[in-house]
């Protein structure tokens, strides 16, 4: 009896010092996991695929010459905020994908605010621009609108921009009110965008221009 209890009681030893080993494994395996998070890197606009560079350079200065334009004409006094040159903003990963902010700022006569990204794949190389949203709730909007003036206006400016065919874009758009999630693509240059307005009527939404490849 004394024989088996001391059997016994060493496979237990045995089984609990796996199990040790085990968890011991499992935690080294998160510690690396995390130094792996750790030592992720911004990437900087140099380091960029230079013919994506180049094209976001173009659009950058597309961009801030829309606006330029809009602030000259717009009658009702609405301006926008140009995008900083030279791009300086770096790359961050977020999950298969590089995204870098080229613009984030508030509205200027109301409250909300707006974001332009650039998105780029793992090799570097740009793939579209996203544009994030918020302003007042549409139930606060008084008649002609005006408080969401400045970020529809650089939506605007960014299919401008992008060479995109104004008229049909601001038909789709009006179209996508209509939709939680509304894509269509652009005859004059292939690139899909893609309306986000599952949230507007909280003031809130999102449009992606995906670049043809």
């Amino acid at each position: 009896m004394k024989k088996a209890l001391l059997l016994l009681l060493a496979v237990m030893l045995v089984g609990c010092s796996g199990e040790g080993t085990e968890k011991k494994k499992e935690e080294d395996v998160k510690k690396e996991e995390v130094i792996k998070e750790e030592k992720v890197v911004p990437v900087k606009f140099e380091e960029v695929d230079p013919e994506s560079k180049a094209t976001v350079e173009k659009f950058v200065k597309k961009y801030n010459v829309r606006v330029d334009f809009i602030k000259q004409y717009q009658e009702k006094g609405i301006e926008i905020a140009k995008i900083q040159e030279p791009i300086t903003s770096e790359l961050n990963k977020e999950e298969n994908t590089l995204s870098q902010i080229l613009l984030e700022t508030d509205y200027k006569k109301h409250k909300g605010h707006y974001k332009i990204d650039a998105k780029y794949n793992e090799d570097k190389k740009i793939i579209g621009y996203t544009i994030s949203i918020e302003g007042v709730p549409a139930n606060e909007l008084s008649e002609n609108g005006e408080e969401w003036a400045e970020g529809i206006i650089s939506t605007m400016a960014i299919a401008d921009a992008l060479g995109l065919n104004i008229d049909k874009y601001d038909e789709e758009s009006d179209i996508a009110f209509d939709e939680e999630n509304y894509t269509y693509t652009d005859p004059n240059t292939k690139t899909n965008v893609t309306f986000l307005y599952a949230d507007w009527d909280l003031g809130k939404f999102e449009i992606k221009y995906d670049l043809s490849k």
